[in-house]
């Protein structure tokens, strides 16, 4: 009983620190299941993602929560790139309030996950016998991704959890049962199962430090200058020591470990990575691997001396030598051997810094080497330092490294991604939510593009604004989804329209701000691109008034009412001129200039034109 009061607290504080989740309109138990997840099953998701992945109270068909992961990275449209390379994996969840695990409860959500992998019941049999939007447009989803990573050869596995408020871990000898007719499918799907109590939802509210040992095959060199804060050793870890410190209980890697690497595992097939693994499995070769591999470096808060050869790092992070340590798990668990050569070494370096900004110079400088990304090395650069700086004495954790406040347990809308902050501002300022939305790498890839987002000279209440206006917009749309019946076509618009109700409501509250010009007070049209480093931009101006007005909730409604208006009417327009279904506008990058700004600035001509008809 202790336990579950203990856990109410826990819920309790979630949404008095998140007062933003008392407007969505989803089961509470749930939110707080999904919140307390994030971090450790669901990679770091963004709060609107997250949220997006509750099925709703009536017709989840025993799924509370569903996501689609593709190499580590949320799927949200069959867009996503798939390869034979990849690794795509669904996560079901099923979430009960109650104090055991229920056969019944699983049995409704094996069946559930049954009716979506039955590729011969269509999406409008699945409505015709009660399932939700939600579920409906998950399902249309998992199965054009199964489909398509058949077709190209990519992994594709599920993860099932079934959580409750149990103190005791009993899982009767039915759900044994019903989990191996699930692994038993026609599809030959596999499948994982986590059962989730009380217990483990307290451990996953709690900041805790991580601990692994390192130990040597001989005294490591120990690097340590006198006044200089990084320390460090470096020496040789046999190959079976190395995995047995970076694999769980149940023998899975502890793949968390290799976040703050900048690239994702490139998978076992990559010829690099290929030539990796045949070299760990090869006892004429594998003696030499230290040699033709660079090793691993990670990084710890402290490195304690437990032997002379033998080390504890807390909260560790391998910045370099993702692709090695998964090749290497992936020969240790060949066939289920759990073995590597005996003579393979390989080189580890261990780096103590509680200094972020020494951390992620490290990271940046051990992947500099490799084809990265530029968005994760852009991370690094001091304009970030100084956004995360900047909006954390505002109360907006600013996530330039992934999921670093998440794992402080810092939860809700207030946390934003490095990817996300570069949507947003470059839909407000540069009026491309198309673009923002589906090339949102391209954003870090050239100077120009870069600092019209991302610039030292701006004013910094441009992010603060911004993103609370998103986060307001996401908050509004979701319950209007939930409060009003819509035609699909008119739901998917509204759904998927996030950053297209930013570029809208942006220009609008934009042009009706007023600001003071001398002692004249002004307003005007404003839908072109904000030139954020110039020192009186078109923001700077306006934004007393943005501030004043952003809290009220009333005006907001106002304003997404009339965007509403306006990005329907474009989509018809869109629809209509280029004969395409107006769902195919979120793939047209010429949407925003061509049918979306021509619409807004027909509205506000037309109220320009009625104020001055009024006054005369």
């Amino acid at each position: 009983m202790s336990l579950k009061i203990l856990l109410e607290d826990q819920i309790e504080k979630l949404f008095s620190d998140n007062p933003e989740l008392t407007s969505v309109k989803k089961n509470r138990f749930e939110i707080a299941t999904a919140s307390f997840s994030n971090f450790k099953f669901l990679n770091g998701l963004e709060f609107d993602d997250l949220i997006d992945g509750i099925m709703g109270e009536g017709g989840d068909e025993g799924i509370d929560l569903c996501y689609v992961y593709c190499n580590g990275i949320l799927v949200k449209d069959i867009s996503h790139p798939i390869t034979k390379d990849s690794t795509v994996k669904v996560k079901f969840f099923q979430i009960k309030k109650e104090d055991g695990f229920s056969t019944d409860g699983f049995r409704k959500l094996k069946e559930g996950i049954e009716q979506i992998f039955n590729l011969e019941i269509t999406i409008e049999k699945l409505r015709t016998i009660g399932a939700n939007e939600e579920i409906l447009e998950i399902t249309e989803l998992i199965r054009k991704v199964f489909r398509k990573s058949r077709v190209e050869k990519a992994k594709f596995s599920c993860e099932v959890f079934f959580v409750t408020i149990s103190s005791e871990m009993r899982i009767s000898p039915k759900i044994r049962y019903l989990e191996e007719e699930l692994k038993n499918n026609i599809l030959t799907i596999p499948y994982e199962f986590n059962y989730l109590g009380v217990q483990d939802l307290l451990d996953l509210t709690s900041k805790t430090d991580e601990q692994i040992e390192i130990k040597f095959d001989s005294q490591p060199l120990n690097i340590s200058e006198k006044d200089v804060e990084t320390t460090g050793f470096a020496g040789f870890v046999n190959g079976n020591d190395l995995l047995k410190s970076l694999i769980d209980t149940e023998g899975n890697f502890k793949s968390h470990l290799t976040e703050g690497n900048v690239r994702f595992f490139l998978g076992e097939d990559k010829k690099i990575n290929s030539s990796i693994i045949d070299t760990a499995l090869d006892e004429s070769k594998s003696s030499n691997f230290w040699a033709m591999n660079n090793g691993l470096t990670i990084i710890g808060d402290s490195i304690v001396s437990l032997d002379a050869k033998g080390y504890s790092v807390t909260n560790p992070q391998i910045v370099n030598g993702c692709q090695t340590i998964h090749c290497l798990y992936i020969a240790y668990t060949r066939d289920n051997k759990n073995k590597l050569p005996e003579n393979l070494k390989v080189f580890v370096k261990l780096v103590k810094t509680e200094n972020l900004d020494i951390q992620t110079d490290i990271i940046s400088a051990t992947n500099s080497q490799n084809p990265v990304k530029s968005a994760s090395l852009k991370a690094n650069d001091y304009i970030q330092r100084n956004i995360e700086k900047y909006l954390k004495e505002v109360g907006i954790y600013y996530e330039r490294r992934d999921n670093y406040y998440k794992r402080q347990g810092i939860t809700g809308n207030k946390v934003i991604g490095l990817l996300k902050m570069a949507q947003i501002i470059h839909t407000v300022v540069n009026k491309e939510a198309i673009l923002a939305v589906n090339d949102t790498t391209t954003l870090f890839d050239t100077k120009t593009k870069y600092n019209s987002i991302f610039n030292d000279k701006a004013d910094f209440d441009l992010y603060k604004f911004s993103t609370i206006l998103y986060q307001k917009i996401w908050t509004i749309k979701n319950s209007d989804i939930r409060t009003n019946d819509y035609q699909n076509e008119q739901r998917d618009l509204i759904s998927k329209g996030g950053f297209i109700f930013l570029h809208i409501m942006s220009s609008l509250i934009f042009s009706d701000a007023e600001y003071q010009e001398g002692q004249v007070t002004q307003k005007s049209k404003l839908i072109n691109n904000i030139e954020i480093q110039a020192k009186k931009n078109e923001f700077t101006k306006r934004k007393s008034w943005l501030f004043d007005k952003i809290s009220d909730d009333a005006l907001l409604d106002k304003y997404y009412t009339i965007s509403k208006e306006i990005f329907f009417t474009a989509a018809e327009e869109y629809s209509i001129t280029l004969n395409k279904s107006k769902n195919s506008l979120f793939k047209f990058r010429g949407f925003d200039k061509d049918y979306l700004k021509p619409q807004i600035d027909k509205y506000l001509t037309k109220k320009e034109e009625g104020q001055k008809i009024i006054k005369d």
